[in-house]
């Protein structure tokens, strides 16, 4: 991820230019990076579509994709998990927006691409628990697994056959993990 050294604010980010590119700030610097590919897309699709699904009938919250998240400010940080779950009670608090999302997500998927760095996602989902995130699921398409991080507990790794569980947050919430690689 190439990244620039000018400090920039949330809103700043908001007015860019729409070139194709990805972009994120962190403590406000801003990061870019290419669009990811097909395979990436369609590995995010698998879980987002899923979960759509499932809060569709259960009402807990909705599920987003690319998103920027507002994780903090002076200096701004905005993150944009590639599938993320915004609960109903945040919902109620925040309404909906055509900005950033006021808070961070209460569930991030980010989902490995060939060009990521592992310190680079493991400082995300560092990023995104310290923000107050509950949970965040990384979906690795090298090693056919989605890792579960959580605050204050050591991470879970759902591998090939196993199914990722929605826990408290999404209760009910099940997928196999072979569903999203498929």
């Amino acid at each position: 991820m190439k990244q620039t050294t000018a400090l920039m604010t949330a809103e700043q980010l908001m007015e860019l230019p729409d070139d194709a590119m990805r972009y994120e700030l962190i403590a406000g610097e801003l990061h870019m990076s290419p669009p990811p590919g097909q395979e990436h897309g369609y590995y995010g699709l698998n879980i987002g579509g899923e979960m759509r699904r499932f809060l569709k009938k259960t009402r807990l919250g909705i599920a987003v994709v690319e998103v920027g998240f507002l994780l903090g400010r002076d200096p701004d940080t905005v993150l944009a998990p590639d599938v993320a779950f915004i609960s109903e009670k945040s919902l109620k608090k925040h309404g909906r927006t055509l900005s950033y999302y006021p808070t961070p997500p209460d569930l991030a998927v980010e989902v490995v691409s060939p060009s990521d760095a592992m310190t680079e996602v493991k400082e995300k989902v560092r990023r995104y628990l310290s923000a107050g995130t509950k949970i965040v699921w990384v979906a690795s398409p090298k090693r056919q697994a989605v890792t579960q991080y959580a605050p204050g507990v050591a991470p879970v790794i759902w591998g090939i056959d196993d199914d990722i569980d929605g826990g408290e947050l999404l209760p009910g919430f099940r997928m196999a993990v072979r569903d999203v690689f498929d």
